[in-house]
């Protein structure tokens, strides 16, 4: 063998070495590079390499577990310098001992090169078959798991062989419907293509954005392909390897590409396989190879052991399959559908598990609870005659929903969701009143200190109260025959002004408190507590919402959020609560008119916010940091500010607001901004919510593709807060910013209704953000339900009822496998998130 082929390979087995073992130091693993060098014929021409690999085990070196590996490592490299020592002297090289496997009894003799045992139909080397696995057992005990593997399954939440089991594919490479080149069309569809690399390039498309681009070829077509954000895949692939990818195909200036699709190094071996391939999720040095390999050695001595979450009983009412037959077929399915059949099997099973812990968590809310009977009576007309204008529609119903709950017997536990601007405040101002009028406290929680003034202030506007402190407000409602105190309670306070609110709480000297977070300190004592409202509840754990309860003697709850919540993740995070929804917006509103700007697109946006400013309306330019980053290439708050100052808004009265200036600071910029002493307020999100300026009409989203649907819906609806046309103006960085953020702001664009744009924000991440409310860290609760399982949810709630109708508190044998995984989520509820 010539000396510099040696030496390289020789040099590939010592990094090999001192990396861990981990098969990650060449692109597809050892194996591959053998099988290459075999094919060069460099191997046959080394007597000290030929006979190492003719000693590797079926399996080849993926097969090894680590002591294994640095045994075969370490004994291969002594022979490569030992015949390069020896060339000179014409003398042989040392016998190679051979390297085995921890179990290498049942391994099949073969040469390792000459093709590998199929995967998916019988674990080859170290089985299952040959390990004795417990669901306890660590993952270290898997095939081809050694220390450093094992810390990698470890960040992927897969501790033990029952974890590895529950580790659910998260798609499926389908080679028996792969497409070549020519045939791809611009489609939604996932479309699967094997080609080579032609050629690949880490690019800086600017001096923050990066990521890797490559041209694919299969010899009938070429294809682009753009991974943006994701530079290291270029040190991932090299020219001239096979690789496959999968994602969605769109034409660009007349030229198919791809945009941030899966990928992965060609398998050959999975090519003969003829069948579904699953694809694991994966954390960087943990390769698919590892995984299913690991998780087939799990899945066939543990499936039949699993617990199954739908009882026996159950289960044979619905004439469901066996939990373990379907574990198996949703990891190595046979086609598509049996693949979704088998999800949904198991999704039910997580959707009953959810459902039965809220239920649970509900009936111990209520039950055996008397919450005091509170109610507006006579005074409920005088109250809404009062009132600056006509509630709508559905503010009546919403407001009829909540007054049969204040009346008993038991708490009231009710979810109030609304779009911005449709007049949930008020709803709850009126709740309040209520349980001021029979003789009892109301409490207001709001996440941030800016909404929680925001709240106390729209109460003294609304009811014409007047303060008589910096912190303390008197008010006599129309409805009610005494004057009523309020009170503003936050962090900032001073020790003393914190104590005297307290006293007042505590001793009869307020009727309404409204604060942050301060609310649920010990000391502060509430003992008239009869209502308690939690303001943009996705922000507080159900922890949290049940100590504010605790002030008082089962005090009735009501939560509001102005993200409206699809109906599927209101019965799963919300399950516990009633819903309400005001689905309208008060009359003579109208809708926002929302546009999406380019780079080049921007002097005629500017132009356009002149001509706002100078007919006397005010505007917001919302940017996502507070600093120029290098990581990112949006504009900062501060960075923005001097722009607009020295640039397109220099001649008008601009006003910073970010989230690092004091409670101070920002109040007098606010109060700047609302007396129209500032014509354009450059901001960063801490506007999302709390902040209403009528006259505000225009709104700047800068780096809006940076955003998510959610909060870029958020930010839209601090204009359009009075009868005069409002406006949307999305700003991007890049001409094409990517397909999921071109679909966010296409859907911005598109519709107002936060409904409809909570649905298409689902339909886009259903297993993201919006989801991730079960998610801790990678340790995912809920693996394979999805939020658009709507039907199955619904399903699972029903035979929740069952369940609990007969064993309340799942205490008998046959509930034994449903109350192991209600477990975690009633665990999970009683923290503070």
């Amino acid at each position: 063998m010539p000396g510099v082929e040696a030496g390289r390979i020789q040099r590939v087995l010592e990094q090999e070495l001192q990396r861990g073992c981990d098969n990650q130091i060449v692109i597809g693993g050892l194996d591959r590079m053998l099988i290459q060098a075999a094919e060069d014929g460099v191997v046959g021409a080394s007597d000290a390499l030929d006979r190492g690999v003719r000693n590797l085990p079926a399996g080849g070196y993926r097969s090894l577990d680590e002591d294994a590996r640095r045994r075969w490592l370490a004994a291969t490299i002594r022979a490569l310098e030992s015949e390069r020592s020896s060339e000179a002297r014409g003398s042989s090289s040392r016998e190679i001992p051979r390297a085995a496997p921890a179990h290498s009894a049942n391994v099949r003799r073969a040469h390792p090169l000459a093709g590998e045992p199929d995967e998916f139909r019988g674990v080859p080397a170290a089985s299952a078959d040959s390990i004795r696995l417990a669901p306890d057992s660590p993952v270290a005990k898997l095939p081809g798991v050694g220390k450093a593997a094992a810390e990698k399954f470890e960040k992927i939440g897969v501790m033990t062989a029952s974890d590895a089991v529950f580790l659910f594919p998260r798609r499926f490479n389908d080679f028996t419907d792969t497409r070549k080149i020519s045939e791809l069309q611009p489609g939604s569809t996932l479309q699967t293509v094997i080609a080579n690399v032609f050629s690949v390039t880490e690019m800086r498309w600017n001096k923050r954005v990066r990521g890797t681009q490559a041209v694919l070829s299969d010899g009938t077509g070429t294809l682009k392909v753009t991974w943006w954000n994701m530079p290291y895949v270029a040190r991932q692939l090299a020219e001239r390897m096979p690789v496959v990818v999968s994602g969605k195909v769109r034409a660009w200036k007349g030229r198919l590409q791809m945009e941030n699709p899966e990928y992965e190094p060609l398998d050959a071996e999975l090519m003969h396989t003829g069948r579904l391939v699953p694809v694991y999720p994966a954390t960087a040095g943990l390769g698919q190879r590892t995984i299913r390999r690991a998780v087939k050695a799990a899945v066939n001595a543990l499936a039949d052991k699993v617990a199954d979450p739908v009882p026996a009983w159950l289960v044979q009412a619905e004439r469901l399959a066996p939990v373990g037959n379907v574990i198996r077929e949703y990891h190595y399915p046979e086609s598509m559908a049996q693949a979704q059949r088998a999800r949904q099997r198991l999704a039910l099973g997580e959707f009953l598990a959810i459902q039965v812990a809220v239920l649970m968590r509900r009936a111990e809310w209520q039950q055996g609870n008397r919450a005091p009977v509170l109610s507006l009576g006579d005074r409920r007309q005088p109250f809404l005659d009062s009132l600056p204008f006509a509630l709508t529609k559905a503010q009546g119903s919403v407001l009829a929903e909540i007054e049969t709950d204040l009346l008993g017997p038991h708490p009231m536990l009710r979810l109030l969701q609304g779009d911005v601007g449709s007049g949930k405040t008020v709803v709850a101002f009126a709740a309040m009143l209520a349980a001021v009028n029979s003789g009892y406290q109301a409490a207001l929680m709001a996440p941030t200190e800016i909404l929680a003034e925001q709240h106390y202030r729209s109460l003294m506007n609304l009811l014409g109260g007047e303060e008589v402190g910096a912190l303390a407000g008197v008010f006599v409602p129309p409805a009610l025959d005494r004057p009523v105190r309020a009170l503003l309670l936050t962090g900032s306070l001073t020790a003393s002004q914190k104590e005297q609110i307290r006293l007042d709480a505590a001793h009869g000297g307020a009727d309404i408190v409204i604060g942050t977070h301060a609310l649920l300190e010990d000391d502060v004592l509430m003992p008239r507590l009869g209502l308690a409202i939690v303001d943009e509840q996705h922000r507080f754990g159900v922890m949290q919402r049940a100590k504010l309860r605790q002030k008082g003697e089962n005090p009735h709850l009501l939560v509001m959020t102005a993200t409206p919540i699809p109906r599927t993740l209101a019965l799963t995070v919300y399950g516990d609560l009633e819903v309400s929804s005001i689905d309208e917006m008060p009359p003579g509103r109208l809708p926002i008119r929302t546009r999406w700007y380019g780079p080049h697109e921007r002097p005629q946006a500017y132009e356009f916010l002149r001509k706002r400013l100078d007919a006397g309306e005010q505007a917001y330019v919302i940017c996502p940091l507070v600093e120029e980053s290098e990581a990112l290439d949006v504009r900062s708050a501060e960075e923005e500010f001097l722009h607009l100052q020295n640039g397109p808004l220099g001649e008008y009265r601009l006003g910073l607001l970010h989230g690092r200036m004091s409670g101070k600071q920002k109040d007098e910029v606010m109060g700047q901004f609302a007396r129209n002493q500032v014509q354009a307020l450059v901001s960063t999100s801490v506007i999302e919510v709390g902040i209403d300026v009528a006259n505000a009409t225009v709104i700047v989203i800068e780096g809006a593709e940076r955003f998510g649907l959610s909060q870029l819906h958020q930010f839209r609806g601090r204009v359009g807060r009075s009868d005069q046309q409002s406006y949307c103006l999305l700003f991007s960085t890049e001409e094409d910013p990517g397909p999921e953020a071109r679909e966010r702001l296409e859907a911005m664009c598109e519709t107002t209704d936060g409904f409809k744009l909570a649905e298409v924000d689902l339909s886009m991440r259903g297993e993201g953000e919006t989801w991730g409310r079960l998610q801790s860290g990678s340790n995912t609760m809920l693996r394979v339900a999805r939020l658009t399982d709507r039907e199955l949810l619904l399903r699972a709630r029903e035979m929740a009822r069952q369940v609990l109708a007969r064993d309340p508190y799942l205490q008998k044998p046959e509930q034994r496998g449903l109350a192991m995984a209600v477990k975690p989520f009633l665990e999970r509820a009683t923290e503070a998130n």
